[in-house]
């Protein structure tokens, strides 16, 4: 066998190896999570410019040591959006859009207002899209109510409000409550705001910081290419993540337990007139869901 065979052969076997090893890491996959890595979107860039110019972002780490008066935590830089006196109004050439919600709504800020740039240009709309990020992680009604009724009474407009919204509002609500004896309607993690920190729990509140931004690489690459097309690569960086959610979890509950039981209005917010089991506490935060996302279409109206 010549060299030039031999070569080919040892490629050849590399390739079936690698699509062998490829499609036991799908079926792995799918018994995992009942669905196959099939690629999925690659993560959007910008197309126009710099489209992302305007767009408001909330750092990570943020909303666990500000807060405010009014609708819980938002960012501490005080030329934020959230924090602007006269707030952002209507102009002629843009269409204002304000994007409020939990996670989901600050991770897909920046893809949203690239989408939008690019779906302007290409229907030769001759406005320009401002998207402005008022999501946060963990951030559920009736923070969004607060926030967009704030606005407008201190003079702010929007052309457009887009809510994302609807998992936080149940999930965090039970968890105030069980987890932490806070209020179900008062900003996830809230009580943890109001005590001054001492250098282990800084330390873990840095640990957290340091997680979710592993989160975010991890997220990152999931979606790039060639990496999003390969099962194994897809079940190894969900394995990470997963592992990454579960420490903060963890961490979270360490810094609670850490804090002192002794209620204060201010810490834990009014107490419930019943003690209400599960169900009876998913119905309630469903309802304040409800009329929530009822209040914030009327102002917008």
């Amino acid at each position: 066998m010549n060299r030039i065979k031999r070569i080919s052969f040892y490629c050849i076997m590399v390739i079936m190896t690698l699509l062998v090893i490829e499609g036991m890491a799908q079926a792995a996959y799918y018994i995992a999570y009942r669905e196959f890595n099939g690629g999925g979107p690659s993560r959007p860039q910008p197309a126009v410019g710099d489209a992302t110019e305007d767009v408001e972002l909330f750092p990570t780490a943020d909303f666990e040591r500000a807060d405010h008066p009014y609708y819980g935590y938002t960012r501490v830089e005080a030329e934020h959006v959230s924090n602007r006196v006269p707030p952002p109004r209507r102009q002629d050439g843009v269409v204002l859009i304000g994007l409020v919600g939990g996670s989901v709504g600050w991770r897909v800020t920046a893809a949203f207002a690239n989408a939008l740039t690019v779906w302007f240009r290409d229907n030769d709309i001759p406005l320009r899209p401002v998207v402005l990020g008022l999501a946060g992680p963990a951030m559920k009604q009736p923070q969004q109510v607060m926030q967009i009724a704030n606005t407008l009474s201190l003079g702010g407009e929007y052309d457009i409000i887009v809510n994302l919204d609807g998992y936080n509002e149940l999930i965090f609500a039970l968890r105030n409550y069980y987890d932490d004896g806070v209020s179900p309607f008062f900003p996830h993690l809230w009580h943890l705001l109001h005590q001054s920190p001492t250098d282990a729990q800084k330390l873990t509140l840095s640990r957290i910081y340091a997680l979710r931004q592993r989160e975010e690489r991890l997220a990152a690459s999931a979606a790039a290419e060639p990496w999003r097309w390969s099962a194994l690569y897809g079940i190894v960086n969900r394995y990470l993540r997963e592992s990454a959610a579960t420490q903060i979890l963890y961490l979270n509950h360490e810094l609670s337990d850490a804090l002192s039981s002794e209620y204060t209005l201010h810490r834990y917010g009014p107490v419930l007139p019943i003690v209400p089991d599960e169900y009876e506490l998913s119905s309630m935060a469903l309802r304040v869901w409800y009329r929530s996302s009822v209040l914030l279409d009327n102002l917008s109206r």
